[in-house]
């Protein structure tokens, strides 16, 4: 591991003057990273990240502290400092993120730098309240005479959703999730476990068969649409479906296991509620296990989709969480605060 000094931090993230392995005699320019090219750098990110011996992060705020008695002093102890830096990552915040991974060969230092440029927005349009945060002027005259562009930050900055703030928004979101690894309960059924198990399954095998032999008949749209409407048939994606009411997680977890002994042409999908809980279980009919497949296919890349949508800039703290790197600051304190605050708990001035 390398020690490096926050001077020469600052410098390198500024300047990103280092040469590359590849291309010993040209210089690794420092990529500026909007919502516009955010998917693209996301790739080169990953693999610069994941080659490095250290990262080196660096956040420029809508301000610190509202006072000078609010300053981290050499005085404090590492509870009230912790207070004074929470208390500062609640009000402001970050609009600009420098990721720099740092490669160590011999003698050689390669620094690829990223600069960040985030604008919290609510995209998803949810209905949540929308984010307010304090400035300072100080804060921002420094960062404007650094060549900030505070146009192109909020038009085109990276938005973005902590963790906490995620799981709200797919519960609001209430999307159908896939049913996946699902494991036979070993817990020992009751009768009213038997009873519920036993008429659901026959339910479904009414159902089955009736959309068979729907689908092989001729009849009249009008006369379709009638036996739809009076069997409570539905449609998913243009597939046969049916939604399966539970009143418990125990009474979804038996509706998914029976579900397997139908695995070859039904789909499980679990419907959330407003809690967080299962409000039904949508069984979807496949024509063929190909149909099978590529239903399964689209619904794990439309949820993936909504992920990254939903995550936003955080794809990149996650990414550098996960590579267990060295992580270097020159504000660790300060620093860490706002990204716990911003992208681990949910913001103080946003609730979902």
């Amino acid at each position: 591991m390398v020690a490096v000094s926050p001077l020469l931090q600052r410098r390198l993230l500024s300047t990103g003057v280092t040469k590359t392995h590849h291309k010993p005699h040209r210089q690794w320019s420092i990529k500026q990273v909007k919502k516009s090219n955010f998917a693209d750098t996301l790739e080169d990110i990953k693999s610069h990240v994941s080659n490095s011996d250290f990262v080196a992060v660096s956040l420029q705020n809508t301000g610190f502290y509202a006072a000078p008695w609010q300053r981290v002093s050499p005085f404090d102890t590492a509870d009230t400092a912790y207070l004074k830096a929470k208390y500062a990552a609640e009000r402001f915040q970050v609009l600009h993120f420098a990721v720099c991974p740092f490669t160590v060969r011999a003698s050689k230092v390669t620094a690829y730098p990223y600069n960040f440029h985030l604008f919290p927005r609510a995209e998803l349009k949810m209905e949540m309240p929308s984010y307010s945060f304090y400035c300072q002027t100080s804060s921002l005259i420094s960062m404007a005479r650094q060549g900030f562009d505070f146009n192109s930050c909020i038009n085109d900055g990276i938005s973005y959703l902590s963790r906490e703030q995620e799981s709200a928004a797919k519960i609001q979101i209430g999307n159908p999730i896939l049913a996946k690894n699902v494991t036979e309960s070993t817990s020992i059924h009751s009768i009213a476990d038997s009873v519920f198990i036993e008429r659901i399954k026959s339910h479904i095998k009414n159902w089955k068969k009736t959309c068979k032999e729907t689908s092989t008949r001729k009849e009249d749209a009008l006369v379709r649409s009638l036996r739809k409407l009076v069997l409570g048939n539905e449609e998913y994606d243009s597939r046969p479906c049916m939604n399966i009411d539970v009143c418990s997680e125990r009474q979804a977890q038996l509706v998914v296991e029976m579900l397997q002994e139908f695995a070859d042409d039904v789909v499980p999908l679990i419907i959330p509620a407003k809690g967080g809980a299962t409000r039904a279980v949508r069984v979807v009919l496949t024509s063929s296990k190909e149909d099978k497949d590529l239903l399964q296919g689209k619904l794990q890349n439309d949820e993936q989709e909504l992920v990254k949508k939903i995550r936003g800039f955080r794809e990149v703290i996650d990414l550098i969480s996960a590579s267990q790197k060295p992580v270097v600051t020159h504000g660790s304190l300060n620093d860490l605060t706002f990204i716990h605050s911003k992208f681990i708990a949910p913001s103080a001035s946003y609730s979902g």
